[in-house]
């Protein structure tokens, strides 16, 4: 197992990316944290998890609340002694009917909401998970970005910046803490079949955009929230003990085509 015991956390683990997260690094022997805002949605997942002889908690939290993320990373180190991995998974990129993203169009709150949640409060767990990794001398990070973080993105506007802004802070985290054996990645999904990115995709992207970005892709698919939990896993492991800093397209080989 690449994981066994070790410390988990991992944000947004309600569904999606962030579940397969979570269900792979109980299957790979640690013990997961499962933070999201929706406690019966975590405890599906602390469920999940213990159908496999897994071990998992779920902790509620609001990431954009500084206060509630100090105590939560307080309560999980007093209890386990260490925090080994912090995995930002926790997004605000998926509304629930069409919004204009551009930014001559977009509404003020939709811009600070969605920056509060992929930036700010991803700045809160790192910030006060590092206060134990730095006791522990290790540790390791990983941002759940997306290749509109490396490019941009038509009509995500607030998206597109706030994952820009997330694989920066990846990257200075990696630099500033390498010497203290503390390790921080980005991985940059493409299209990932969830429901809601499905949901996003019928809203605000038209009838036909799903077959004409399929022919864009250059493995001609979409990938699966269990490609992104594989990648997760060794970025979490020792397996990649010489790897910081990076941010890593999972995307079919579309980045190639951008490069």
């Amino acid at each position: 197992m690449l994981l066994t015991s070790k410390i988990a956390i991992v944000t947004g683990a309600g569904s999606g990316i962030g579940r397969a997260i979570a269900l792979r690094f109980a299957r790979e022997g640690a013990i997961v944290i499962a933070v999201g805002q929706r406690l019966d949605r975590l405890e599906d997942t602390v469920r999940l998890i213990g159908a496999e002889c897994g071990r998992a908690v779920a902790m509620p939290c609001d990431i954009a609340d500084a206060e509630a993320v100090e105590r939560l990373m307080h309560d999980v180190a007093e209890h386990y002694g260490r925090i080994d991995v912090l995995v930002n998974n926790a997004a605000r990129n998926r509304p629930d009917e069409p919004l204009a993203e551009g930014v001559a169009e977009m509404p003020e709150e939709w811009w600070s909401a969605t920056l509060d949640v992929n930036v700010t409060g991803a700045f809160h767990c790192c910030k006060y998970a590092l206060r134990y990794m730095l006791e522990a001398q290790a540790g390791s990070i990983i941002n759940i970005a997306s290749t509109s973080g490396l490019t941009g993105n038509w009509n995500q506007g607030a998206y597109v910046a706030s994952k820009h802004g997330l694989v920066g802070l990846t990257k200075s985290i990696a630099l500033d803490y390498a010497a203290k054996n503390i390790r921080a990645n980005a991985i940059c999904p493409g299209f990932i079949e969830t429901e809601r990115s499905t949901q996003f995709s019928k809203l605000n992207r038209g009838e036909d955009w799903r077959e004409n970005k399929l022919r864009e892709i250059p493995l001609g698919r979409f990938g699966q929230v269990e490609e992104v939990a594989s990648l997760a896993a060794f970025l979490a492991s020792d397996d990649s003990a010489y790897i910081s800093g990076v941010a890593v397209p999972i995307d079919g080989g579309t980045a190639a085509r951008r490069s």
